[in-house]
């Protein structure tokens, strides 16, 4: 199969490193100044040295050749450009997990299958290190391609099938603290003093995003599990994390306003409380 991927960040690096032989992968660009680039990843666990890099030889394509099997973007399908690049392929995918994002996706696949291939991991730098995948699952996969997606990875352990609200879900944990943390300019102490107020705000985006994705209702955020994540993870992570939230987060600030806009809207379109959300959609600078 003839896989694109939009995009050639780290997440796009790790995902290419984990596709199958068989696949010929290519990254789309604007610009092409070579005919293929060799992609090295590797990944760091907790005390132990990183493993042996996993490496690949990935063709480089620019937007107007067709003939792909397969458009997996790591961009947002609302980014100049993508929309026609996924408008090439059979099977279309996309790794985000922003609510409008996903709905433009289904839209713009049309009769098409599509999907979502969400990274569970993170990772940084030019030639990416990725940490924090449980076990050997790098990517959640999940939608109506989603049989597809998995047939991709080299090994199945790789990925592995969720319902559509899942990686949304899992998103809706975790952002809401991201935001927090954008609030305060990611000085984690300040975030610490704000866990209820935090807790809340995710509870919040969960309810509202199974609501809007049929997903099963939600337990509620603890306070205490934000406080022992944001005292726990720096200690114990590979890499200094206020640094790779700065770095990354910070950047992304008008993401992360659009999900808390979607969970808004979500949220008063399901007559859901989203006090917390709306508070904090004031504060992160976008």
């Amino acid at each position: 199969m003839r896989v694109l991927v939009v995009g050639h960040g780290p997440v796009a690096r790790v995902l290419a490193t984990s596709l199958a032989d068989s696949h010929r992968v290519g990254f789309a660009v604007r610009e092409r100044t070579e005919d293929s680039l060799l992609v090295s990843t590797s990944r760091l666990r907790i005390a132990r040295p990183a493993r042996r890099a996993e490496q690949r030889r990935v063709a480089l394509t620019t937007a107007g050749e067709p003939g792909w099997d397969l458009v997996i973007s790591t961009a947002s399908p609302a980014s100049p450009g993508v929309a026609e690049l996924l408008g090439q392929a059979a099977v279309v995918a996309a790794v985000t997990q922003v609510p409008s994002e996903v709905e433009l996706l289904r839209e713009l696949a049309g009769d098409r299958p599509w999907g979502l291939a969400v990274p569970g991991f993170c990772a940084g730098g030019a030639d990416p290190a990725w940490w924090w995948s449980p076990a050997r699952v790098r990517f959640t996969v999940a939608g109506p391609a989603s049989a597809r997606l998995r047939s991709l990875f080299a090994r199945p352990g790789w990925s592995r099938a969720a319902p559509l609200a899942a990686p949304l879900v899992s998103a809706a944990t975790t952002m809401p603290v991201v935001a927090g943390l954008h609030a305060a300019d990611f000085d984690l102490k300040a975030a610490r003093r704000s866990a209820r107020q935090l807790a809340v705000a995710a509870t919040q985006a969960r309810a509202v995003v199974a609501a809007g994705f049929g997903g099963p209702s939600p337990r509620p955020v603890r306070p205490r599990a934000v406080l022992a994540a944001l005292a726990v993870l720096p200690p114990l992570a590979p890499f200094d994390v206020p640094d790779y939230l700065r770095r990354h987060f910070g950047g992304h600030g008008p993401q992360t306003v659009r999900m808390l806009r979607d969970w808004v809207g979500l949220g008063r379109r399901h007559g859901l409380p989203t006090g917390e959300l709306e508070e904090l959609l004031q504060q992160v600078p976008a």
